[in-house]
């Protein structure tokens, strides 16, 4: 064969050779950023949630630092409670992390049902100190989320006003239950 002939024939399988490993190289590449980029649209998903969240928490906290004491009702605060209950729970939908999307569903039940974090019969300033003794430990939680530590064991007040809003819905069910049973 001719020499002429021989370099262009290697010439020419060099060439193909490097447009398959170009065509590969680019393939990966697309796939690699393609990965990154959803990595990254789910990090910001999980910002949005975590801010909305924490938000949430500082609103309640503001609406019941105003209620605090002899201060008169605001019109529609209820309703704004209830609001940032659902806001926590519409952020817990997107929270990744199972204890903190636990912790939010707890606080947003707990915020929900207020008046029922202290055993029947408490006076309103013992429900005001039970909410802001939740929101204070949530705040310590989203801190440790925050800095990638470990998410704290609910405080003891946490557990105390958890135990009695879950004693209060346990009584409401029964009741539900018996008249239900009464009408049959």
């Amino acid at each position: 064969m001719q020499p002429e002939v021989l370099s262009g024939l290697i010439g020419f399988g060099g060439a193909i050779v490097g447009a398959g490993a170009a065509i590969v190289g680019t393939a990966i590449q697309q796939k690699h950023a393609k990965k990154m980029a959803q990595a990254e649209r789910e990090a910001d998903r999980q910002d949005a949630a975590f801010e909305t969240a924490v938000q949430a928490v500082f609103a309640a906290h503001d609406l019941f630092r105003r209620r605090w004491g002899d201060r008169p009702v605001e019109e529609g605060w209820e309703q704004k409670v209830n609001s940032e209950a659902d806001r926590l729970r519409l952020a817990m939908i997107t929270i990744a992390q199972p204890e903190l999307q636990q912790r939010l569903k707890e606080v947003a039940e707990m915020l929900r049902y207020w008046k029922h974090v202290v055993p029947f019969g408490a006076h309103d300033p013992d429900r005001y100190r039970a909410i802001h003794q939740v929101i204070d430990h949530m705040l310590e939680v989203f801190g440790a989320y925050r800095s990638g530590g470990a998410i704290p064991p609910p405080s003891k007040e946490y557990a105390e006003a958890k135990g009695n809003l879950d004693t209060w819905i346990e009584e409401m069910e029964d009741q539900e239950l018996r008249e239900r049973e009464g009408q049959r």
